[in-house]
């Protein structure tokens, strides 16, 4: 069974985006903003309660990687999920948790109640929560607009993430400042109630196609590794991806010592560098919901790639604030291109079948492959020097994504031209 070929392209309005006039998916997306923002501000609140309460920059590192560790090992297993049970049913579980999560640390810090091995337990719940969350929050989109519409939905999506990114953090410096973390964490349980009532209400409870008679879990996860493997496409997008989480993203943490060692500069200038990650990414995902229907998947992955890679390689390099920053706003816009395109493919080019597991690998990859690529890094710093390294690892990621999409077997995966499954969605575009 062959892609369904894309409609014939039609004038339409760019603005407001076109998938915003799909009314289910525009409830969900206005939904999403507060537990985005919320979530920003829980990082930052998290952060200071527990190095305020430890002291110990080691106690920090060990909540993330109490929130880290469960998405490595579980996101796989919430793809699997995600395509055997109805997705918003599993995200009715899941957003609720959250909730919960983040209200009963709220109530334990607001009580002088949150020990650290309280913490570490939440921190538990939000991580293995979020491994079935997130590939099927991302599934979801598919189910709500037509395949054409889902490049749109998506650059929303990071745009929302981007714009809250920018935002988030600020309010929780004011917010712990003025009442203490314990708000932060409160505000976070309140805005599930958002989504929830959205999934109640609005979304419908698209049942997962048909599997095969007596298939099991560890089976149809195999599956979907072997696809993974054997598929042009998704084989290009994971490669891509694999590169971009280990030596692309994973420059992140050094970004304050980049500040001190190469451009001078105190942490007034350091939270600049951070923000305009956020604009950036606010200014990629409105750009791209704006072209409608005229998103092109290989051009937005390949030029992308490239502007991520040159942008990547000014800041391993600079050592002048004004050329650093413009540099970070070139990677977070490039960011939003290329996860837009590799999201979108898996998405719309694959078998729907197996929608949720592929996400589930796509997510795994950043999620382990990003701190490995930080610890690779720092032990090159010892010898070939940390920006030298990241500067090859920014080579590596453009020459790696222009490779891929000149591969002949992924363009014509992607064009339709060899065997794939795929399917339209199934939400009708109505102004309702």
């Amino acid at each position: 069974m062959t892609p369904t070929p894309e409609p014939v392209a039609t004038p339409e309005r760019r603005w407001p985006p076109p998938a915003l006039r799909v009314r289910p998916f525009r409830w969900y997306w206005a939904a999403q903003w507060p537990t985005l923002l919320g979530t920003w501000m829980q990082v930052v609140a998290l952060g200071y309660l527990v190095y305020q309460r430890t002291g110990s920059t080691t106690a920090v590192a060990a909540v993330a990687a109490a929130d880290g560790i469960p998405s490595v090992i579980l996101s796989l297993a919430g793809g699997v999920l995600a395509d055997r049970l109805p997705r918003r049913r599993i995200l009715l579980v899941t957003q609720s948790l959250l909730g919960v999560s983040a209200g009963t640390l709220a109530i334990l810090v607001a009580t002088n109640h949150a020990s650290f091995v309280a913490i570490l337990i939440v921190a538990i719940v939000f991580g293995a929560t979020d491994a079935a969350d997130l590939p099927t929050r991302q599934a979801l989109v598919a189910d709500l607009v037509e395949r054409h519409l889902v490049v749109n939905a998506v650059a929303l999506g990071a745009a929302a993430m981007s714009a809250t990114r920018i935002v988030g953090p600020s309010v929780a410096g004011l917010l712990i400042g003025f009442a203490g973390p314990s708000v932060c964490f409160g505000f976070l349980a309140v805005a599930y109630l958002a989504p929830i009532v959205v999934l109640l209400k609005v979304i419908p409870d698209v049942h997962p196609l048909p599997r095969q008679a007596g298939a099991t879990a560890w089976g149809e996860l195999v599956a979907g590794l072997r696809v993974a493997m054997a598929d042009p496409l998704v084989r290009g997008v994971v490669i891509v991806a694999s590169v971009l989480a280990f030596c692309g993203v994973s420059y992140m943490p050094f970004l304050p010592v980049l500040a001190k060692t190469q451009l001078h500069v105190g942490p007034e200038a350091l939270g600049i560098m951070y923000s305009v990650g956020g604009v950036g990414g606010l200014v990629g995902g409105l750009a791209i919901a704006s072209m409608g229907r005229g998103a092109g998947r290989l051009q937005l992955m390949l030029v992308g790639g490239v502007v991520y890679a040159a942008s990547l390689f000014v800041v391993a390099h600079g050592a002048v604030l004004g050329m650093t920053l413009p540099a970070l706003v070139g990677i977070s816009f490039a960011f939003v291109a290329v996860s837009t395109s590799m999201t979108t493919l898996l998405q719309t080019d694959t078998d729907p079948a197996l929608r949720g597991r592929l996400l589930g690998i796509y997510a795994t990859i950043f999620a382990g492959l990003q701190p490995l690529g930080t610890v690779a890094y720092g032990l090159m710093a010892h010898s070939v020097g940390l920006f030298n390294a990241i500067g090859v690892g920014a080579l590596l990621v453009g020459a790696t994504t222009v490779l891929v999409v000149a591969t002949p077997s992924f363009r014509a995966r992607v064009s339709g031209l060899s065997p794939g499954r795929a399917g339209p969605a199934a939400a009708p575009d109505t102004l309702a």
